[in-house]
């Protein structure tokens, strides 16, 4: 079982079954931190509709709704972090330069072409991070 896992969340479908995932993975001394990364492009966004700091983590959080209640019910032991950057980028970093033995992530399901075209986020966290990554489909 892992004591630190790192679950990179946007609070899609796809994260949600990844938070569910994280059970088959912990014991109950795992700590799991809560990972969802602001695209820069969405920052940029949300400048220039004027919207505060305090109520946009507000509707951040609330989109981890599902999964923080589901781990209070499991009695996983979390915290959320909120990061700003490239998705993959931040995930990589942060998994890098952090104390996680383990990452998990969804997958949306991209077919074959626009995978190839596109790629996605779960397969360039797989390729760059140094430590194991759980996708979950």
């Amino acid at each position: 079982m892992y004591k630190s896992i790192l679950l990179a969340a946007d609070g899609s479908e796809n994260s949600e079954r990844a938070a569910q995932e994280v059970l088959n993975f912990i014991d109950k001394d795992t700590f799991v931190t809560i990972l969802t990364v602001v695209n820069v492009e969405e920052s940029k966004t949300d400048v220039l509709h004027r919207q505060q700091g305090a109520s946009l983590n507000q509707e951040r959080q609330k989109k981890l709704h599902f999964i923080k209640n589901f781990f209070k019910e499991h009695n996983v032991n979390y915290e959320i972090k909120i990061a700003h950057g490239v998705p993959t980028d931040k995930v990589v970093e942060i998994a890098n330069n952090g104390r996680y033995q383990a990452i998990i992530l969804g997958t949306r399901g991209l077919n074959s072409l626009q995978e190839m075209v596109l790629g996605s986020v779960s397969h360039k966290v797989a390729k760059r991070a140094q430590i194991p990554v759980i996708i979950v489909k």
